[in-house]
């Protein structure tokens, strides 16, 4: 009997769950998934041994399954005013890498206050 694994589903299973339940709902072999974590392989999950149980958090489950797409980086068409960190000594006539704005001053070499 094959089963489909809704994310509704897997939170009905509660905080944890066991190695044959997640073979299922990622539909490899339990056999599988012991000998990756046996060696060291599984890195989907968190694994929790309890005694000789190993049990697997759902909510890490969740978080591999159905994690939110990443919002698409969008460049702005103008772009905004520079906001860098000056260091009171040197400046550079380089771009910086992030926004490919150029210092004003170029390679001047200020003296300390006070000194």
């Amino acid at each position: 009997m094959s089963a489909t694994w809704t994310r509704e589903a897997i939170e009905a299973l509660g905080p944890t769950t066991d190695v044959p339940t997640v073979a299922a709902i990622f539909g490899v072999n339990k056999d599988t998934v012991y000998a990756q974590i046996r060696r060291g392989e599984w890195t989907a999950t968190r694994v929790l041994p309890l005694g000789r149980k190993l049990k697997i958090p759902t909510r890490d489950l969740i978080a591999l399954l159905y994690a939110p797409e990443p919002a698409p980086q969008v460049n702005p068409a103008v772009p905004s005013q520079c906001h860098h960190p000056e260091f009171p000594q040197v400046t550079t006539s380089t771009p910086h890498a992030s926004c490919g704005c150029t210092p004003a001053e170029s390679a001047v070499i200020r003296p300390l206050r006070g000194a």
